[in-house]
């Protein structure tokens, strides 16, 4: 049994690994389509888990149906927030994505409270002000040129969905008898609705002969679906949702490094305060929501 400190640093590695993530789809996009990486990525990433299980852990095909079940929905979530958001990294830098789908933490709260109907302390609603001046900021929306474009718009569509899947899993994990059968069934689902996405477009790309899109879609495939997922549903075995959001918001400052050593992105001032805000704000959130659930 993962214990909360061990879930902790595991957590902090994920967060390596989704950072890395942004990098790895703007990689995968300098030759194949969105529809393209994203059928490589589950494919790869659900074959890949299925023979390292044949191979080295066959006893974990036990409680398949029930994994393949419990899947279901987080999968379907999976697919909602993955696709708008790699549809916008096509658009939008690698850095920019990474702060804006970092407000995904400052939506759990809400969506508990409407869907789930848990309890809300108003002072969330002053933290979202402050998160919304935030985006603001970054977006320089309200410049004479504001940094403002589709790919935003579709990452900021992605944020939603994302918060859903962060406390669907928190509610599905615990049932779960092994995260690695449940992340793999999750990244099957995943697979089954991107894959008319693959076969409908215009033009399948099948090969690069570039080598870093491949890196790109491995780092992919293997870092952030395998590996970093995996983490997830065994951290939120033992942490709250919220608890665990905290640790997801590494991967904001993790894109935005590896964007300006591999992409040359940079921020302006205006821009990076806004960023730092957006960052305050979701830490703000989790520690304000800890302590409700605390009382």
């Amino acid at each position: 049994m993962t214990t909360k400190n061990q879930a902790a640093i595991e957590l902090l590695f994920a967060g390596v690994l989704w950072g890395f993530g942004f990098l790895a789809v703007k990689w995968a996009l300098l030759d194949f389509s969105v529809a393209d990486i994203l059928f490589f990525r589950y494919f790869l990433a659900f074959f890949i888990a299925e023979l390292y299980l044949v191979l080295f852990n066959r006893t974990q095909f036990i409680n398949t149906f029930k994994e393949w079940r419990l899947a279901l929905v987080p999968g379907l979530l999976m697919a909602s927030f993955i696709v708008p958001q790699t549809i916008g990294l096509k658009y939008t830098t690698a850095t920019k994505s990474g702060f804006i789908t970092t407000l995904y933490v400052l939506i759990v709260p809400f969506l508990n409270q409407f869907i789930f109907k848990s309890k809300i302390d108003r002072k969330f609603y002053g933290l979202a002000s402050l998160a919304l001046i935030g985006t603001v900021l970054l977006l320089d929306i309200f410049t004479e040129n504001p940094d403002m474009n589709q790919g935003d718009w579709w990452t900021l569509a992605c944020t939603f969905m994302a918060a859903l899947q962060i406390i669907v899993i928190g509610k599905l994990a615990p049932a779960s008898s092994s995260a690695f059968r449940f992340n793999n069934f999750q990244n099957f689902w995943t697979l089954i609705c991107v894959t008319p996405m693959f076969l409908w477009q215009d033009k399948i790309t099948w090969y690069s002969t570039s080598l870093r899109p491949w890196i790109g879609i491995l780092a992919l495939a293997i870092g952030s679906s395998i590996i970093a997922f995996t983490i997830q549903i065994r951290a939120q075995k033992v942490l709250s949702p919220e608890t665990a959001s905290q640790f997801f918001l590494l991967e904001s400052p993790f894109a935005f490094l590896f964007g300006y050593l591999f992409l040359n992105e940079t921020l302006t001032m205006l821009q990076l305060s806004g960023a730092m805000l957006i960052l305050f704000t979701t830490y703000l959130t989790l520690k304000l929501e800890q302590t409700s659930h605390s009382k």
